[in-house]
């Protein structure tokens, strides 16, 4: 159902009334013969619609969301204006025993004003009268002539039971006053719809034989409560409406209300049981509950207040909402429509309250339960994008471009691995529980932090926010480093310290010093001078990290490679950590020593190894090139797609800083890796307040920079 206009306003009259008064003929006016008493003319204020976009159905003037004090439940409201008192759909009079049932009253209270010749306002009301209908007609039980001097001026109300503070006729007429005063009872019984008319100033000459015209205005709103669109199984129990203005004073000569600033509550209890297949528009106080309040607009204490007992949970569910500065219309009706759904929550369970400078990939949690439709997450910000689940990559921590030249790969590579592209600002999703999604928040390399605001919505209306500063870098000098101070460690990795040994059997004397000399002569050191280079043909010396000897009386050949003493790594700036961080990352100098396979290929076998050199498979100077963003190449062709990431150094920003080039001035506590390697293939540096030897596995902090 929807809310149509009734009575728009209302108009009395009183034709052609024979009546006669018995005061001083000199103040009523002498009577003569064939002139009639005074008479009251019928007009009909808006009878039709006046707003140029109202229709019957009135317009939505506000959208509202009740929210509990101590649950995630929500109640979405829809605030309708229309013209009128108590309208609805049918066009039937409003059947409420208080409010007005008819285009009239049956009665009303009517007042004249008596202004001499003089100008003076006579000390006592011309007329003061109860005007009673008979048939289409309204007559006071007296007979009132013009005066022959002077003019009257009319002042009219009703209903006639309405009690008011006070009046023209209360405690004691009072010939000056224009105004009513009117305080709407918290009991609604006794509220009333109450109507009001003046008029201007009349002579005998000028209205001789015409009726007066009251034109009688409704000067309360009506408030209206309906069911909505959906409604969950249960009770509603009440509805309130608190901190509304309640008294006030209303001026009949200017139309218009000054209210005082007290306020009370008022209260409905319907107990209506509703279900999904309650009717929309069903009136929860209808009849002699319909809310008659004076027009204002709401302070901000004033709210809708609801108690709904749900059915689902067996618990009463409170749910109130602000109707700070909502508008109600003198004349008008004010219909608020509630959408109940079952008990649900929707709201955010984790998410960072601050995050980095780099670009990050971080999953954040909502918790959608019972919601059986759609649902909305929203940023608004483009450079925060969301994602329902990642690629292989994304899992291993790259953070992969998507937009311009790379989203048809990125397109194609999330659909190799059946992933949903998404990265959008709005990501509409379905179903119910706890939900994981993840946040692509681009870097902020400028001076200033930023935020980014996340809503939860259904249908247009939000149930929660969450709001995520990013940080920018703390800049020293041209310099700009992570903000975030972590537990998190990690190894510098790239250790090595491994020794092993190989032995091949069956040789005899000379065939086992033939061999060891072969075996020098390909592990050899090069010789700098002609004369090395005669003596290393003879006697071969080999590389500091290798031995191998013969045993006569066993017949062996062992080879040994000692890893510890191999000059491998070659990040070691101290100066430069982009381009320790970027040699580390590629593994230069990190690879295993090929001479192992050669010795394997020659039938020799393992018999005795310890220590490592193999890599990490997370460690400092990966977790700092993770903080950049890569992208994704499509190759290959038929059914042998490839897809890689191949970066380069240009596209590193972000990197592990080198021993020099720490500050003490960025909050850094404890030990944290620099990208430079000692060349004792067991230690780097480390920087505590300065730089310390520290050995490679052991796992400290990492704090990442970026240039300007």
């Amino acid at each position: 159902m929807k809310i149509h206009q009734l009575t728009a306003s209302i108009a009395a009259v009183l034709l052609s009334a024979s009546l006669f008064s018995c005061s001083s003929d000199d103040f009523f006016g002498k009577a003569e013969t064939n002139t009639d008493g005074i008479s009251f003319g019928v007009s009909t204020e808006n009878a039709a619609s006046t707003r140029a976009n109202n229709s019957a159905d009135g317009y939505t003037a506000a959208r509202y969301t009740l929210r509990s004090d101590n649950s995630a439940d929500t109640l979405c409201v829809r605030a309708v204006v229309t013209d009128g008192i108590g309208n609805d759909n049918a066009g039937r009079p409003a059947t409420r025993a208080a409010m007005l049932q008819t285009s009239m009253y049956d009665e009303f209270k009517v007042v004249a004003q008596y202004k001499k010749a003089d100008g003076s306002i006579n000390s006592q009301l011309y007329m003061n009268e109860t005007a009673k209908r008979s048939g289409s007609l309204w007559s006071p039980n007296s007979t009132y002539y013009w005066p022959e001097k002077g003019q009257l001026r009319f002042f009219a109300w009703a209903p006639t039971d309405a009690t008011l503070d006070e009046s023209p006729i209360y405690p004691q007429e009072n010939v000056n006053m224009t105004t009513l005063k009117y305080t709407a009872s918290t009991d609604l019984t006794k509220q009333r719809d109450l109507v009001a008319a003046a008029t201007g100033e009349f002579s005998n000459n000028s209205t001789t034989g015409a009726p007066v015209n009251l034109q009688f205005k409704h000067i309360c709103t009506a408030v209206i409560i309906k069911t909505g669109e959906t409604m969950a199984e249960g009770t509603i129990k009440s509805v309130k409406i608190t901190k509304v203005r309640n008294s006030g004073t209303y001026d009949m000569a200017t139309a218009a209300w000054d209210l005082d600033e007290t306020t009370a509550d008022y209260t409905v209890s319907p107990d209506l049981p509703t279900t999904g297949a309650t009717a929309d528009g069903t009136k929860l106080n209808a009849e002699d509950a319909t809310f008659m309040l004076l027009p204002q607009t709401l302070g901000a204490d004033s709210k809708l207040e609801v108690v709904f007992h749900d059915n689902i949970s067996g618990n009463d569910r409170p749910l109130s909402a602000s109707l700070s500065g909502a508008k109600w219309l003198m004349g008008k009706t004010v219909t608020y429509r509630l959408s109940i759904t079952p008990e649900y929550e929707l709201k955010f369970t984790s998410t960072p309250a601050i995050v980095d400078a780099h670009y990050d990939i971080i999953p954040i949690k909502v918790n959608t339960k019972y919601v059986t439709g759609n649902w909305t997450i929203k940023s608004n910000q483009p450079w925060v994008t969301i994602k329902s689940a990642l690629t292989t990559y994304e899992q291993s921590g790259y953070w992969l471009k998507a937009t311009g030249d790379y989203a048809r790969d990125y397109a194609d590579y999330c659909g190799s691995e059946k992933v949903p592209v998404e990265r959008q600002q709005t990501l509409d999703k379905t179903g119910n529980g706890e939900t994981t999604l993840y946040l692509f928040v681009e870097e902020n390399n400028s001076t200033t932090d930023r935020t980014v605001t996340l809503t939860l919505s259904i249908n247009g209306v939000d149930f929660a926010t969450a709001d995520i500063v990013q940080r920018c870098p703390i800049w020293q000098g041209d310099i700009g480093w992570e903000v975030l101070e972590d537990d998190e460690t990690f190894p510098f990795g790239f250790k090595w310290d491994r020794k092993v040994t190989y032995q091949k059997e069956g040789f005899g004397p000379i065939s086992g010093r033939i061999e060891e000399w072969w075996i020098k002569q390909n592990f050899k050191k090069q010789p700098n001078t002609l004369g090395e280079w005669i003596k290393s043909i003879f006697v071969p010396q080999t590389v500091p990290y290798v031995t191998v000897d013969h045993d006569d009386w066993k017949g062996t050949v062992t080879f040994t490679v000692n890893y510890s003493k191999m000059d491998e790594i070659s990040a070691t700036s101290e100066v430069d950590g982009l381009d320790n961080t970027w040699k580390l990352y590629s593994h230069v100098g990190g690879t295993s020593f090929e001479g192992e396979k050669y010795i394997a290929t020659r039938g020799y076998k393992m018999t005795e190894q310890s220590g490592s050199n193999e890599i990490p498979k997370v460690f400092a100077a990966l977790y700092a090139v993770k903080l950049n963003a890569f992208e994704i190449h499509k190759g290959g062709s038929g059914d042998k797609i490839t897809y890689a990431i191949t970066p380069e150094k240009k596209d590193i920003n972000w990197y592990l800083p080198a021993s020099n080039q720490f500050s003490e001035a960025v909050g850094l506590n404890g030990k944290h890796w620099s990208s430079t390697g000692i060349r004792d293939n067991s230690n780097a540096y480390t920087w505590d307040a300065s730089p310390q030897s520290t050995p490679r596995m052991d796992l400290h902090k990492v704090r990442a920079v970026r240039k300007k």
